[in-house]
């Protein structure tokens, strides 16, 4: 594990050893009666810790030759340096010498505990933090915020997961006048999710290029994520496919309904049916409608209306849908950035929040 990080942020586990094996210098000095010249005693202190650090370097990775020099130099150190000063060993009184190698041998074993810690433990520990930096690297790259104009519609949208890896997805698939656009949630939290989430997306993206209502690629999607999952996951979606200049073909599968905002009334869109990937056998169903020239349809997960106030009170589906009565004429941006500061406003994130604006502009 060691050996993975970089130089700069090793410098104080090597300057943890160092202090902790100073202390050899003073239990050599109580062996000796004190009798050590000052000099010798700031030599010993100073030479125990250079040398542990020597040692635990010599040992990443073990190389016989590396560790047998600094053996060689820690042996001549200690027949060498005494007689320099003309220092011979004492016989110090019993208890004494017993405290020394006490402190010494204690001091010993609580480091190899510690090392034995790093090496499995903290390994482990570090080996998952780079699996979720790596997740989150690939969840950025999946979800990226959307803001893009298609024929005559724009579209407006992201995804702010609650922690390193969200389930959430939004998504435009722009194929001209036949563009596909939804909004997704994978049950659950962290990587499993994601990785759910990240199959779902190619799964769809890959169907989408081939005709067939809403509903039909829906059902396709299903059957080729029932048996890459656990039992329990499940995904929910609602889902919008541009047919041509007018139409627009709608699928809702346990989602919040999409929310269609026309001079100033909201309205819900929506197919009542089950999510995906639950059961066997699940078909769904997409429904036909048309849009007029400054129609707002607004797509998003429950993270953003599932907030709670320090009263416990929710934030709320109505609430969404007066925010965007009111605000529907302006820039889609504006409206998502109230969206969300309101959001932010009334309670602590909880779950992952995702939204996916479209207007028809002609």
């Amino acid at each position: 594990m060691i050996r993975t990080l970089p130089a700069r942020q090793l410098k104080f586990f090597w300057l943890a050893i160092f202090s902790t094996f100073t202390m050899f210098g003073f239990a050599i000095d109580v062996m000796m009666r004190g009798r050590q010249p000052a000099a010798l005693l700031v030599m010993n202190a100073v030479a125990s810790g250079v040398l542990s650090v020597l040692y635990a370097i010599a040992s990443l990775p073990a190389r016989r030759a590396r560790y047998l020099a600094v053996l060689a130099a820690h042996l001549g150190y200690i027949f060498i340096v005494p007689r320099a000063f003309g220092l011979l060993p004492a016989a110090p009184p019993g208890r004494l010498l017993v405290d020394a190698i006490g402190v010494m041998v204690t001091v010993l074993i609580g480091y190899s505990m510690f090392l034995r810690f790093i090496n499995i433990t903290a390994a482990r520990y570090l080996r998952a933090e780079t699996e979720i930096a790596v997740a989150h690297g690939i969840h950025q790259v999946l979800v990226p915020a959307i803001k893009q104009r298609v024929g005559g519609y724009e579209f407006f949208g992201w995804s702010i997961a609650s922690g390193e890896v969200g389930g959430d997805l939004v998504d435009l698939v722009d194929e001209g006048e036949r563009w596909l656009a939804y909004v997704a949630d994978v049950s659950g939290h962290g990587v499993g999710p994601g990785v759910i989430m990240g199959m779902f997306k190619s799964a769809l993206r890959m169907r989408a290029r081939a005709p067939g209502t809403v509903g039909a690629l829906l059902d396709d999607v299903h059957a080729v994520l029932m048996p890459l999952k656990e039992p329990a996951t499940f995904v929910t979606v609602a889902c919008v496919r541009g047919i041509d200049a007018r139409q627009i073909d709608c699928a809702v599968a346990g989602h919040l309904p999409i929310l269609r905002v026309r001079h100033g009334t909201v309205e819900e869109l929506t197919t009542p049916q089950l999510v995906l990937g639950m059961f066997e056998g699940t078909t769904f169903a997409s429904r036909t409608t048309t849009t007029e020239p400054g129609d707002l349809l607004a797509l998003l997960t429950d993270g953003l209306i599932e907030v709670f106030d320090p009263e416990n009170r929710e934030l709320g589906f109505d609430w969404a849908k007066r925010v965007l009565a009111s605000d529907a004429d302006r820039p889609l941006s504006a409206i998502a950035d109230r969206l969300l500061a309101e959001a932010r406003q009334h309670g602590p994130q909880l779950d992952d929040q995702t939204l996916l604006l479209i207007r028809r502009k002609s």
